[in-house]
Parts: structure tokens; C-alpha cells; sequence
């Protein structure tokens, strides 16, 4: 087919493919288009920053974040596409930090053939079941409800930037693919721009009235600064579910925005003159007697078992699922009972306290030689005085002697010097033949 290809091309001057059948020209035009598209974006960030800064309202410039959690993912069209998990929104300002969320844990059926998948990634991320029944499992009514966040903050009719980080940004825009195309709209009307670049621009203004810091290195600074995890294990500003889930603070995306905003507000706000206020602008320790009387007061008993019957499902390289293994491996009360009787007493014996011990330990001391003696050599079987080497020690040879030194039993039976002895000149004309 390559080949075919190749004559074909040339013929007509049709266009050259790679070895995934993608169009090289194809491609040449995506790549460009992606690099018109963060040409725009950094315009478009610039020119937002520069005119709050002549309107002395940088403080109060609304920016919208949003971070996803998925399942699985796949490729299609040698693209990535993600499952989502869940995803939340939030309206972030210098001047008030995350003002709003909007947060949606997602319980659509997983396709088949990527439920394994979907099992690991929970257990190992978010921790939120498949399926979960208390989600959104219809992505249009999702996409209806995201448009009803977003229509308050339009400009010039248009929806405002989502930001996300760099390592997230494939699963933000597979997310907003999936819900225009559930609804049948545009996707086109959602713009996804970098976290770090808004980072930038935003040094570039503030850290002008920092002297630890260097405006030369900020770019290795946005690089950075969003893979601290300074904020990881603040607790209190997860969603409901990731509440009352263990871990559940450093991987509930409502959570990851408040880091997000923590990172931003600890840079900036200070140089801004912005006065920081505690949960708003950094986060505090409050007493866990309150909430701790509440979570009590609120808990709800509710069978997990289907839950731990999913966790139970999933098989390990060898086969073995994890609650074969527990059963196996752990003894019963019965098993260990019968393994204390069946046990034997360990008798420890002092060789070299045998011949002071009497009676008792010269005839432990003879069975001790006698079943040494079974297992041992005949130049090597003790004397009567007890000595494991008594024999070899009354041969006076020399150690070097091989001809008299004993044969090794594991060995051919052939000592060194007799190969030697045995040799024989080499057939043939060689170099030394009369």
C-alpha cells in the first residue's frame, strides 16, 4: 500500500502520507493553525492584563478555571480522548478569589471494553466510583448546564477563556468536544488557554514591585510554580463527595482550582496591594471539633458492597483477584490452632560445650557424628576423637601435592597432575614437526 502510494503520488503529484496514513500537508496545516491559535492566546491574554492595568482594575479581573478528572482514555483519529470522571469551574479574582464553582462528577456508562481501565484510574486518582449513582449521566444536560454558568459572564457575546495547566488541557478539550457534541453545537465557542501564560503576563505587571524575584526567569517560573503542590493536603474546599473520602483533597477538581487560585493570590496579591484574607486568599487550620460534630452528626450508613464487589472485581497480571488472595492467605482460627499442636519443639544443641556436658552430650555428641558420617566422604569420615577432620589432619602431605591431594567428589575423579602426565603431543605438522 505504501509503495502504491508512493507511485501514485508521484504520478500525480497527489499528497505524501506518513506511515499512519495521515496527510503530510494535513498535518503541516494543523501545526500551523495550533501555532496561530497560541499566537492569539497570548494577544488575547496581554491585551486583558494591559487594559486592567491602565484601568487600575487588575485586582478584579474575573478569569474562569477548569480542571477535569477522567475514567480512561483512548485514541481516536490519532488523538487522545478522555472519559471524564468529573470536572468543576470556578470564577477566580486576585481582589476575592474562587467567588463561584461549578462542579459535576460524571456517572455516564462506561463503553465496553474500558471498565478495567476506568476501575485502576479511580483507585490510584479521585477514588470516584463507575457509574456512580448520584452524577450527571446525560453530556447534554451537563452542556446546558455549563452554558447557564458561563452566559452571566459573557463579553462582546462570547464566553470567557477557560484556564487550565499544560498537562491538562488535552483532557479540558476532549471534555468540551464531547459536550457540544452531545448537544450538537459548536465547539468552537469554548476557547481553552494556558494557566501558565496568564501567570506570565500577570508576573510581568506584579513582580515589577518584588525584589525575590527576577522578571528574567518567569518563564521558568509559570513552568514550575503549578507542580509545588504547596496546597495538596488543605482539606475544606473539596466537593461533597471527596469530603468524606480518604485523599480525596489533593484529587477532588473543585479542590485543584482552590489550589490553583492559593498559588496565584501568594504571588500577586502582596505586590497588588490586594489585603489577603484568610480561606479567601491562603488557607487555615480551623478546629476539627465543629466539623468533626457535624460530619458525625450528618453520616449516613449506606451499603457498599456493590462498591467493594467492583474493587474485588479487578484481577492482578497473575489472575488473582485481591479478594482471592485475602482469603487464601490468612489463616482461620482453627488452622492456627492445629498448626501450634502439629508443631514440634526445637532442640538446640552447643557443640562446643559436648565435652563437659556429661553423659547426655557425648551420646548427643556421638549421634551428631554418626549422621555427619552418612553424608561424607571416605577421606573425609571422622575419627573416634571427634573431630570432623581428624583424618585429613594425620595425612602428612604436602597441600600443594596434587598427585596425593583426594580427589574432590563433586568433581571428574581426575586429579590435575595425572591429566598432565597423561598428555599427549598434538597430531598433525605444526610448527615445532622434525
Amino acid at each position: 500500500m505504501a509503495k502504491k502510494d508512493k507511485i501514485a503520488s508521484q504520478i500525480s503529484n497527489a499528497d505524501k502520507k506518513t506511515t499512519y496514513g495521515e496527510s503530510i500537508n494535513m498535518l503541516d496545516e494543523k501545526e500551523k493553525e495550533q501555532r496561530k491559535l497560541m499566537k492569539n492566546m497570548q494577544e488575547n491574554i496581554k491585551l486583558a492584563i494591559d487594559s486592567a492595568v491602565k484601568l487600575n482594575i487588575l485586582p478584579k479581573l474575573k478569569f474562569c478555571f477548569v480542571h477535569v478528572n477522567w475514567f480512561f482514555s483512548t485514541i481516536v483519529d490519532n488523538n487522545i480522548t478522555y472519559f471524564p470522571a468529573e470536572y468543576a469551574i470556578g470564577v477566580f479574582s486576585l481582589e476575592n478569589g474562587i467567588e463561584d464553582v461549578h462542579h459535576v462528577i460524571v456517572s455516564a456508562k462506561i463503553p465496553l471494553g474500558f471498565r478495567r481501565e476506568a476501575l485502576e484510574t479511580s483507585q490510584t486518582t479521585h477514588n470516584i466510583p463507575v457509574e456512580y449513582p448520584g452524577g450527571e449521566t446525560d453530556f447534554a444536560t451537563m452542556y446546558r448546564k455549563l452554558v447557564d454558568f458561563l452566559e452571566p459572564r459573557k463579553t462582546l457575546n462570547k464566553y470567557p477563556p477557560l484556564y487550565t495547566t499544560n498537562n491538562c488541557m488535552g483532557a479540558v478539550q476532549s471534555l468540551l468536544t464531547r459536550l457540544t457534541n452531545a448537544a450538537q453545537k459548536d465547539s468552537e465557542q469554548f476557547k481553552v488557554y494556558e494557566l501558565e501564560s496568564l501567570f506570565i503576563h500577570l508576573a510581568n505587571e506584579a513582580y515589577k514591585k518584588r525584589t525575590d524575584r527576577e522578571i528574567k526567569y518567569i518563564p521558568a517560573y509559570a513552568k514550575h510554580i503549578f507542580t509545588r503542590f504547596t496546597y495538596i493536603f488543605e482539606s475544606g474546599f473539596e466537593c461533597s463527595f471527596h469530603k468524606f473520602t480518604d485523599g480525596g483533597c489533593k484529587c477532588c477538581s473543585q479542590s485543584v482550582l482552590q489550589q490553583w487560585a492559593w498559588t496565584l493570590c501568594e504571588e500577586f496579591c502582596k505586590p497588588l496591594e490586594v489585603i489577603m484574607r484568610p480561606k479567601t486568599h491562603y488557607p487555615i487550620k480551623p478546629d476539627s471539633t465543629p466539623e468533626m460534630t457535624y460530619s458525625m452528626s450528618n453520616m449516613k450508613i449506606e451499603d457498599d458492597s456493590q462498591l467493594e464487589a467492583e474493587s474485588n472485581a479487578i484481577l492482578s497480571m497473575t489472575g488473582v483477584s485481591e479478594q482471592h488472595r485475602l482469603k487464601v492467605s490468612t489463616r482461620t482460627y482453627q488452622d492456627e490452632i492445629r498448626r501450634r499442636n502439629d508443631s514440634k519443639q526445637i532442640e538446640v544443641i552447643d557443640h562446643s560445650k559436648l565435652d563437659v556436658a556429661g553423659d547426655k552430650a557425648d551420646k548427643c555428641k556421638q549421634k551428631y557424628l554418626d549422621e555427619k558420617s552418612t553424608r561424607l566422604p571416605g577421606w573425609m569420615q571422622p575419627s573416634n576423637s571427634g573431630s570432623l577432620f581428624a583424618s585429613t589432619s594425620t595425612m602428612n602431605c604436602d597441600k600443594n601435592d596434587e598427585k596425593h591431594f583426594p580427589v574432590i567428589v563433586a568433581g571428574r575423579g581426575i586429579s590435575f597432575r595425572s591429566q598432565i602426565e597423561t598428555a599427549k603431543a598434538p597430531l598433525g605438522k605444526g610448527q615445532g614437526h622434525s
